[in-house]
């Protein structure tokens, strides 16, 4: 091998590591979910009572998923990617279920206040 081919071996090894590198890096930062938040909250918290309310009927509960992800235009790949997003970070999950309880407490009085 001469001394030319050596050294593009080297150009090119070092090149595809820098690349690899800055792939792992580029995806490590994707700090930006999938689903904005406070839809994303909505979201969970109407699946969570149709599922309740619904317990006794005869719907599955893949079936309700699909039609409350289908509400909020949303897909299950980025329904499993929020979830895992919250999932690298259990104290997201403390910020969302605060969220989401003060959510649902909005929506009992405005339930109560209905005529």
């Amino acid at each position: 091998m001469n001394a030319w081919m050596y050294v593009c071996m080297k150009l090119l090894k070092s090149k595809i590591i820098l690349l690899f590198v800055l792939l792992i890096l580029l995806s490590a930062c994707d700090e930006n979910p999938p689903i904005p938040d406070d839809k994303f909250m909505e979201l969970y918290v109407d699946l969570l009572i149709i599922q309740d309310t619904t317990a006794t009927a005869n719907f599955s509960i893949d079936s309700v998923k699909t039609l409350v992800l289908d509400r909020y235009d949303v897909s299950n790949e980025q329904y499993d990617s929020m979830i895992k997003f919250y999932n690298s970070n259990p104290e997201k999950w403390t910020t969302f279920f605060d969220s989401a309880t003060a959510y649902v407490e909005r929506l009992r009085l405005e339930a109560e206040n209905q005529p």
